[in-house]
């Protein structure tokens, strides 16, 4: 009995390695939970542009149903050391095993396509069908405003840039086709309100890039080729491109796309800003606050370098210029718009920017007290097939 004890002993001091690999093990946890509890915490990922998660605070309530273990989980990888390093890895790894739609969540409603590496340096986002009908809703809303707010009404729904350059995808990748919504919206709407068809003008067979490479938004070229259209459908004459200066931004731009697979070989886009020849007299107002002109300098030092345009996403911003003719424009919007107002600022006295997603009040109030006299809705598509504005619009 003695002599086996004395084997079993044996055999467990023997093993360097293996307590060399426990001891390791312990101390990597041990520096983990001193990293999770010391360390100063990051709110946001500008590289992933989303707000990371806060510290879990366990409640009877949240232990009982699960959801202060999902946030602990959460924060756990929302915060381990040398997380930005395992997110790029992460990419690599599975373009290696041949995965082509990266960072999908097709468990959330509505399902949410990830993004393609493309051609050309390109990220292009997965365009899924409609699943959900708030494509269609949102059609009926927008053709109900066109008869209750008695103005005329110039609907501008912008493909994305993975379908007017499907010549760029991976081969024989899925991707939606984009005519269904445009052909849907002209369906509903009938004669209630003018939609703009804008993919010819996009198409990357045009022989120009009408999109950033690493965000969703059109670029410069893009909205300029959208602020001529919506001139022609609205009547008013858009001014030439030789009416302005344009301006590249020395710092690197990574937009949206970019931050759902982040990566170290991506080359990053050029942020092109119009101005006018002449000194602008262009104001925006938000709330109480006046800025002096369109441009937020302070985001061109910033990941989010889009929000230059318009200082973001304001529920209301009201931009006004003295010396232009046209009378007061508004704009139902979505981000899209903001890179088309340095062109669209120069016809209207008054643009009236809304964004839905963030006004809580009655529209059709609003357009009776500012003297509204010409509206318009620029979005992209695929925004009006992931979120609601239906509601916003039928009060």
């Amino acid at each position: 009995m003695n002599r086996l004890r004395k084997v079993q002993l044996k055999r467990f001091v023997c093993r360097p390695a293996a307590l060399a690999a426990a001891f390791l093990l312990a101390a990597a946890i041990l520096v983990g939970v001193f990293w999770l509890a010391a360390a100063p915490k990051q709110t946001f990922s500008e590289n992933e542009n989303r707000a990371l998660e806060p510290t879990p605070v366990p409640t009877l309530d949240t232990v009982l149903d699960g959801r202060f273990m999902k946030s602990a989980e959460n924060y756990v990888g929302d915060h381990f050391p040398l997380r930005n390093t395992f997110v790029t890895l992460n990419t690599a790894e599975q373009l290696m095993l041949g995965k082509r739609d990266l960072a999908a969540d097709y468990g959330s409603i509505p399902a949410e396509g990830g993004v393609y590496f493309g051609k050309n340096d390109h990220i292009y986002e997965v365009l899924l069908p409609d699943r959900t009908g708030i494509f269609q809703k949102n059609a009926e809303a927008l053709a109900q405003f066109a008869e209750k707010s008695g103005l005329r009404l110039t609907i501008l729904p912008v493909p994305s840039g993975s379908q007017e350059q499907s010549e760029n995808l991976p081969y024989s990748a899925p991707n939606h086709d984009q005519h269904q919504e445009l052909e849907e919206l002209e369906q509903t709407v009938g004669g209630k309100a003018k939609v703009v068809d804008l993919f010819s003008s996009l198409s990357l067979k045009t022989g120009r890039d009408y999109y950033f490479k690493t965000d969703h938004h059109w670029n410069t070229e893009g909205a300029y080729v959208g602020y001529r259209a919506l001139a022609a459908a609205m009547g008013f004459d858009s001014l030439p491109k030789s009416a302005f200066i344009f301006q590249a931004v020395p710092q690197p731009f990574y937009g949206t796309l970019y931050s759902k697979a982040v990566n170290t070989w991506q080359k990053p886009d050029t942020l092109v800003l119009p101005y006018t020849k002449e000194k602008s007299a262009v104001t925006q107002v938000t709330g109480k606050k006046t800025h002096l002109g369109i441009y937020w300098d302070q985001y061109l030092n910033s990941k989010d370098k889009y929000s230059v345009y318009l200082g973001g996403n304001p529920s209301v911003t009201v931009v006004k210029n003295p010396e232009a003719k046209g009378g007061k424009l508004l704009l139902i919007k979505d981000s899209f718009a903001n890179s088309m107002i340095p062109y669209l600022s120069q016809n209207f006295s008054e643009i009236h920017m809304i964004d839905l997603r963030y006004y809580n009040l009655d529209i059709y109030k609003y357009i009776q007290q500012n003297g509204i006299d010409q509206a318009a809705a620029i979005y992209s598509i695929k925004q009006l097939c992931d979120v609601s504005i239906a509601n916003k619009l039928s009060r």
